[in-house]
């Protein structure tokens, strides 16, 4: 089973093993989410960038014990590589990769935001598809029951990522059971 929960909560305050965040090689220095969140950590993925031990380049990872300074146990720093090449397809793959990682270590409770980036005039609605759909494919490989908790505490977007969340749980297969839970 895997149960997705959509919360209008900040990710920083959501109960997880891991909570992702994303960023593009132009976001350096950290901003948005991941420097909030890096912030939120002492500045511990900052300091892995002025050593070179992280990047925006994709593939470039780094998996940060939270030690009680956010709610999650850690916080998965995930670069996605130029902001300039990423289109909606590229999007969905790339969140589709990093969450089937995850998957590999002893992860079964993720949370993540939809990861805003520029990708070629697209809207909010269809940056928070891609972003779903790739999380979705990559937890319907798994045979283990798992938990996704979607972010937006944009009072603003929060009923857009209600409508992409139930239009995409709601039209899948029915090969692998998803639950839906939506926070009101």
């Amino acid at each position: 089973m895997i149960r997705v929960r959509l919360s209008a909560q900040p990710i920083e305050t959501i109960p997880s093993f891991v909570a992702v965040t994303a960023f593009a090689q132009e976001e350096i220095p950290l901003r948005g989410l991941a420097g909030r969140l890096d912030s939120l950590l002492g500045g511990e993925a900052s300091r892995m960038i002025e050593e070179g031990r992280l990047s925006g380049r994709w593939n470039s990872q780094a998996l940060i014990a939270s030690r009680g300074r956010v709610v999650p146990s850690f916080v998965l720093f995930a670069g996605l590589g130029s902001a300039q090449g990423l289109t909606l397809s590229a999007l969905s793959l790339r969140v589709e990769k990093i969450v089937d990682r995850l998957l590999r270590t002893s992860a079964r409770s993720i949370s993540m935001a939809v990861i805003r980036k520029e990708t070629r005039g697209a809207g909010f609605p269809a940056i928070a598809a891609e972003t779903f759909q790739g999380a979705l494919r990559a937890l319907s490989g798994s045979p283990l029951d798992l938990d996704l908790t979607m972010c937006e505490p944009d009072p603003a977007c929060y009923p857009e990522l209600v409508a992409v969340a139930e239009r995409t749980v709601f039209r899948r297969p029915e090969e692998r059971g998803v639950s839906l839970e939506v926070e009101v």
